[in-house]
């Protein structure tokens, strides 16, 4: 019995996981040295189709047995079950919430892997949460449309000058 037990202790240190993240969106260089003009872009949305996706992870007490390994980072959740501070007290709230936006992270990956998009426009999300107790599973469906940035620019920027109260817009050279 013994030698079983160091044997599977063994087993489960050797193994190993990989899990893979994607980001779909950026920020600019922020630096108070540097002085750059705005970037500006299009975005081409595709009304023609929705795109879909979907993802499940499954937990038994704190760790997770399964579920997608790649996901969307970047990916904003208007409805965040983190939102309100009542339930930022709460450390199962919060793990929650961490689990719900890996899942959702996952989902926006599939939808936008469908097709070469940059950016998930109006998602809706479905989310499914199962409780067995020590186990709870976890499923998010997603459906939006896809869109690609275009036709990207800079431009210069403008100076406001005050004069008597008002503002003066002016295109700069």
């Amino acid at each position: 019995m013994f030698n079983l037990t160091i044997v599977a202790m063994l087993l489960v240190s050797i193994t190993s996981c990989v899990t893979t993240n994607k980001g779909f969106q950026s920020s600019p260089v922020i630096s108070r040295n540097v002085q750059l003009d705005p970037i500006k872009a299009d975005i081409n949305v595709d009304e023609t189709k929705k795109i879909k996706g979907e993802s499940s992870s499954s937990y038994f007490l704190i760790f997770r047995v399964s579920g997608d390994k790649t996901f969307a980072d970047g990916i904003n959740y208007s409805t965040d079950a983190s939102a309100s501070f009542a339930q930022q007290i709460n450390p199962l709230k919060i793990a929650q919430a961490g689990r719900l936006n890996k899942v959702r992270g996952a989902a926006a990956y599939k939808a936008l892997s469908s097709g070469d998009y940059d950016v998930l426009v109006h998602p809706n999300y479905s989310t499914t949460v199962k409780n067995y107790l020590i186990f709870k599973k976890y499923t998010v469906s997603v459906e939006g449309y896809g869109a690609k940035y275009e036709n990207f620019r800079t431009e210069k920027q403008k100076i406001v000058i005050l004069n008597e109260g008002k503002e003066i817009i002016v295109q700069d050279k």
